[in-house]
């Protein structure tokens, strides 16, 4: 986000800006037919992307509090998205199982395709090249700008059923965070040349890690946990609380590999 300012969405249909340093409400931006279920600032700027049930990705200018444009493709749900520098979000689509990248001045987008059988359940950017997507089928993988398949395919990436439901990349390096309902977040590395990865730490977690955040200065990480899915009541945790929990990150050594 910008400075202070802060997004919410929810059933309502609403985005809703937020002043933080005044904890004031700022502008309710309304043109989504469904649920908001996903939200992304371009990193340094006004422009907000929403994505929601209505399978759109929508676009504002939280500087003059204007819609922009909304931009079509996703056959379901757009059920997370995440975007960098440039002017670009990269969003997956559930049970269309396509990871799309939008390349908003050229008005272009690209696609790519799931496995077979799976349902893409988050996506988050590693830079403006690569980013990783978890899957319902407890698969991880990392991808490549102009690469159709994934670069890396991790099967079995969390406890045995998992379903990963969370992934967040520490921008400008090879490593990103994943969390499922298995009962563990795990921090991730990949090498250099992008055709491998490995678990560097795992963090007992009870609960489904509905969301992570990292600072921008990739110092501390931040997740949501819930005894709950957050699109849905597949499973509940009763012995899990519903939670917020903040990590430092100390491994310089890994991360700077």
């Amino acid at each position: 986000a910008v400075v202070s300012t802060q997004s919410t969405g929810g059933q309502d249909k609403q985005v809703i800006l937020w002043d933080i340093a005044s904890m004031t409400f700022v502008k309710c931006f309304r043109k989504h037919r469904g649920p908001i279920t996903a939200l992304s600032f371009r990193r340094n700027s006004h422009l907000l992307m929403s994505g929601s049930v209505d399978r759109s990705v929508n676009l504002w200018n939280c500087d003059d509090k204007l819609y922009i444009e909304s931009l079509y493709g996703h056959q379901d749900v757009v059920v997370d998205m995440d975007s960098f520098l440039q002017e670009r979000v990269v969003t997956v689509g559930a049970r269309d199982k396509t990871l799309r990248l939008w390349k908003i001045q050229e008005e272009s987008q690209l696609v790519f395709n799931g496995h077979k059988n799976t349902v893409l359940d988050c996506v988050s950017m590693l830079n403006e090249e690569h980013f990783v997507t978890g899957s319902q089928d407890n698969v991880l993988c990392v991808w490549h700008i102009k690469k159709k398949k994934p670069a890396i395919t991790q099967l079995n990436a969390h406890a045995p059923g998992s379903w990963i439901s969370a992934v967040a990349g520490l921008k400008n390096t090879e490593c990103f965070i994943s969390g499922s309902n298995g009962g563990n977040v795990k921090i991730w590395a990949c090498a250099v040349n992008y055709r491998s990865m490995e678990c560097i730490k795992s963090i007992e977690v009870m609960g489904t890690v509905n969301s992570i955040v990292v600072a921008a200065d990739n110092s501390c990480f931040a997740l949501g946990v819930g005894q709950e899915h957050k699109m849905g009541r597949w499973w509940s945790n009763k012995d899990a609380r519903n939670k917020i929990l903040l990590y430092p990150i100390a491994l310089e050594d890994e991360v700077d590999r």
